[in-house]
């Protein structure tokens, strides 16, 4: 069930008993996909999950801005620090303390945030009556998924066609290039001059729709294990 769209009967009636967070960003993604790609591929993947596990499930208003600071000499990119995103996701979950949720899964749309969303994790697992996992779909398939490349504009493609332009080839194939052992770069714009990181030129909605499924299924075989987990407390 999606909260944002129904009312607080509906939800009393369905008893949830896992939450979905979706937790993205709002950062450049390249000359050809949106600012809200990481934003929308996360709440995406969390309605899918929803629809498709036996369980009762509640996907909650996505967190649409994170931890990006490394993009920000690009127009369009807003960011958190990591203190911010870690005291909002963790007040977040803590409302959840009182109603039917028992398990709380961060669906993570950006790489950035995965640090910070594993720490919250951990902590409101130690310090509350939840159990709550991260979980990132980038880390659901075997290949690299670099940053608005050719798996991350596919799933575009397949989502939401009418956002993306014109895929385009970055400018570099690998982060934090390291000279004796230090990262040389501190910004993106440093080692992409059009802010991509991969070659997106070969993306296809039928791909995307291939990723979709794969990503999606993987969170729906992860929440129905730590979803029993739970219940069987």
């Amino acid at each position: 069930m999606d909260l944002e769209t129904n009312c607080w009967t509906a939800v009393d009636e369905l008893n949830p008993t896992i939450a979905l967070l979706p937790v993205g960003s709002t950062e450049q993604h390249g000359p050809h996909a949106p600012v809200g790609t990481d934003t929308t591929i996360a709440r995406e993947i969390a309605a899918e999950a929803d629809r498709n596990t036996a369980l009762e499930s509640l996907v909650l208003p996505a967190v649409p801005v994170g931890v990006a600071p490394y993009h920000a000499t690009f127009p369009g990119t807003l960011t958190v620090t990591a203190e911010t995103l870690r005291r909002y996701v963790r007040e977040i979950v803590c409302s959840l303390t009182d109603s039917s949720i028992e398990t709380v899964i961060l669906v993570n749309g950006h790489g950035g945030n995965g640090q910070t969303l594993a720490e919250i994790a951990r902590t409101c697992t130690q310090t509350t009556s939840l159990d709550v996992y991260s979980w990132e779909w980038m880390r659901a398939l075997e290949d690299d998924v670099g940053h608005a490349g050719e798996l991350e504009t596919s799933l575009l493609l397949a989502l939401c066609p009418e956002t993306v332009g014109e895929p385009a080839a970055g400018d570099a194939t690998a982060w934090n290039d390291t000279v004796d052992g230090g990262v040389v770069h501190h910004f993106t714009d440093g080692f992409s001059e059009n802010g991509a990181v991969g070659d997106a030129t070969d993306s296809s909605a039928r791909q995307g729709a291939d990723v979709f499924e794969t990503v999606t299924g993987a969170l729906v075989s992860f929440l129905e294990r730590v979803g029993s987990k739970s219940s069987s407390r």
